[in-house]
């Protein structure tokens, strides 16, 4: 009975949410270009050439080589796989929600296990570094060096994060790493690929395009739910920022920088949003985990220690550097 119940309630939800779409289509039409404008202008731009590079550099056996160069440092700090690296060094340099499609890429290969896979997802959340010193920083805020100041508080407060989630059990490293058995491990998987180049590229164009395609409508859908909640019931200026940024990231930092509070406020805000990533990314993220038997709730419960982490080395950063 609770099971119908629910079946109800969800068709009911989506019926008055379709009304609503007819009802306020003007405001839902404009939500839904300014979701193509930051897919077009900031998404696809920013992440595509790192996806496509990403997905070709794994065929070709570098998470291989990684996996054997870098044993020793994620062994000793994380407690993870030497592949493990790679997920976080592309992660780092692109940004969400890449962690979580590479980390669910090496465990459907059986380079990493479902619980170190679950581990990893706590600490590769970074947002991409040119979004904020650029777009955050100089764009919405007037300020590069503010913009570096909440880069480097996003991305130092995910490693207590990854040390607090490791196994209490150290990984056993018999062998030092070897270069030349790096190199070895690359041109072996690279030798044992059966596909051409030309195969290799076009099936990472495909997935690549794919999980953009799935972003951006994500980020349409939650860019519409916003723009109804605050269309039906209008909010004050600070309520309407909590309440994007918790749905939707972009829109949050963007009505956060017009606030009418002090620039060390406003920086506050962009930091926990940028580190909670709002419910759009973690959609994205359930969207991508979804074919793995990763838990999303390892992912949720660092975000919230990841946004108050941030919010403190952000407020020490400030108050010595500023």
């Amino acid at each position: 009975m609770k099971r119908k119940i629910g079946s109800i309630t969800i068709v009911l939800a989506l019926l008055f949410l379709g009304f609503c779409f007819l009802k306020y289509a003007h405001a839902v039409m404009s939500a839904l270009a300014f979701s193509l404008t930051i897919w077009q202008n900031q998404l696809f731009p920013a992440l595509f050439p790192f996806f496509l590079l990403s997905s070709l550099l794994i065929q070709y056996g570098f998470v291989d080589f990684l996996g054997e160069w870098g044993r020793p440092l994620m062994s000793r700090i994380f407690h993870l796989p030497g592949e493990s690296s790679f997920v976080l060094a592309m992660s780092m340099v692109s940004g969400f929600p890449s962690g979580a499609k590479y980390t669910a890429e090496l465990v459907k290969e059986g380079k990493l296990t479902c619980d170190e896979g679950n581990r990893l997802l706590t600490f590769t959340h970074f947002s991409n570094p040119l979004f904020i010193i650029g777009t955050v920083g100089t764009t919405l805020l007037g300020d590069s060096k503010l913009g570096l100041l909440i880069l480097i508080s996003h991305f130092l407060s995910n490693l207590p994060i990854g040390i607090l989630y490791r196994s209490k059990q150290q990984r056993k490293n018999l062998l030092k790493s070897s270069l030349r058995r790096a190199l070895s491990k690359m041109h072996q998987r690279r030798i044992n690929n059966p596909n051409s180049f030309g195969q290799i590229l076009s099936q990472s164009i495909q997935d690549t395009i794919k999980t953009l395609v799935l972003m951006l409508g994500i980020v349409s859908f939650f860019l519409m739910l916003t723009t109804l909640i605050e269309t039906m019931a209008p909010l004050e200026p600070f309520s309407k920022t909590l309440l994007s940024g918790l749905l939707e990231m972009t829109q949050g930092v963007n009505f956060a920088s017009l606030l009418p509070y002090s620039i060390f406020f406003k920086g506050l805000l962009m930091s926990i949003f940028l580190s909670f990533g709002g419910l759009s990314v973690h959609m994205q993220v359930l969207s991508i985990i979804g074919t793995t038997p990763l838990k999303y709730r390892y992912f949720f419960t660092a975000r919230l220690t990841h946004a108050l982490l941030t919010s403190l080395l952000y407020i020490l950063l400030y108050n010595v550097f500023v």
